[in-house]
């Protein structure tokens, strides 16, 4: 067999291994400031990325589409005020000057990247239900859509992580196709299978903090548990593809004022006050490094976050999506 054959045969081996990733151009420049009245494809990618500084929690949608209203103005301005530009509620030069900051070349954002995002493998599910590790592929719609949706859910999660104080945000489980989904026991309708769903941890805040930031983040899909150390973001209002989940999800409250899971308890870190509670370790860093859900401080430190999104999901996701 000749060099350039053996060259050409590794090549295509290469390209074979990474074409579950490869991203399309999503990033975008903009020609054009932006004001209200304006319509066209540069105004809804606007909004997709300061969608997230609409900020009020009382789930007030701000609709990502091709107009310039009034509550993406407000947006603006959100977004203007924290990156110390003039709040005047026009996308012009600093904004975009801020985007291109914020964002990468291959369409992922400054502080996450496609990979986190990734469906995982797992050693107790079946060929089947790993042969699409690695990717985007398998899951309920179509590659490029989901890829479309994890991005829209990068800039969601840039807001939140801003709102944080900059703390980093550990994505444990993002992407999951049908087949690894239903290995795993998530939900039969998981928004995780579409690309719009994000298991996460904050370090240096608790999750009863995250889930605050993230109703005044444009976050319609919010859980929480009692067993497990983490919070789940969604953006299931905005997922067309599945109609009957379109519809604001958060936690419960109990006359204590505490958070609760969708079986009644109090979600991790809950206290009878209502308050999540002061940094205290459960169990040995160890023990979330090896996937322990509920393992981890209340208010967990960088290296317990980046940990978690080590591990990957568990072989039974129990009561979590």
């Amino acid at each position: 067999m000749s060099v350039f054959v053996r060259t050409w045969i590794a090549l295509m081996c290469l390209l074979v291994g990474t074409a579950g990733l490869q991203p399309a151009a999503f990033a975008r420049k903009f020609d054009r400031s932006l004001n209200r009245r304006d319509r066209g494809a540069d105004v809804r990618a606007l909004e997709i990325r300061v969608a997230g500084w609409f900020s009020h929690d009382n789930q007030s949608q701000l609709p990502v589409n091709n107009l310039f209203g009034y509550r993406t103005k407000v947006a603006v301005r959100h977004f203007q005020n924290h990156y110390g530009l003039k709040p005047n509620g026009t996308a012009g030069k600093g904004v975009f000057r801020v985007f291109r900051r914020l964002q990468s070349r291959d369409g992922s954002t400054r502080n996450f990247d496609f990979n986190e995002f990734a469906q995982h493998s797992n050693s107790s599910c079946g060929a089947q239900a790993n042969a699409y590790a690695g990717t985007f592929r398998g899951g309920a719609i179509s590659f490029g859509r989901v890829k479309s949706n994890v991005r829209r859910l990068m800039w969601r999660l840039e807001a939140v992580r801003a709102k944080s104080g900059a703390n980093p945000i550990g994505v444990n489980s993002g992407f999951r196709s049908v087949t690894y989904n239903d290995c795993i026991g998530g939900a039969s309708a998981s928004q995780h299978m579409y690309g719009t769903a994000a298991d996460n941890r904050i370090a240096g805040i608790g999750n009863r903090r995250a889930r605050g930031l993230a109703k005044n983040s444009q976050v319609q899909g919010i859980g929480c548990y009692s067993s497990a150390s983490h919070n789940h973001f969604d953006l299931r209002v905005e997922n067309r593809s599945l109609p009957s989940s379109r519809f604001w999800w958060w936690p419960d409250r109990d006359s204590a004022g505490r958070d609760l899971d969708e079986t009644g308890r109090p979600c991790f870190g809950e206290t009878s006050r209502g308050r999540g509670r002061s940094q205290k370790t459960l169990t040995t860093l160890e023990a979330v490094s090896a996937g322990t859900l509920g393992a981890g401080s209340f208010i967990p430190t960088p290296a317990e976050v980046a940990a978690f999104e080590q591990a990957g999901e568990p072989d039974d996701l129990g009561t979590a999506d």
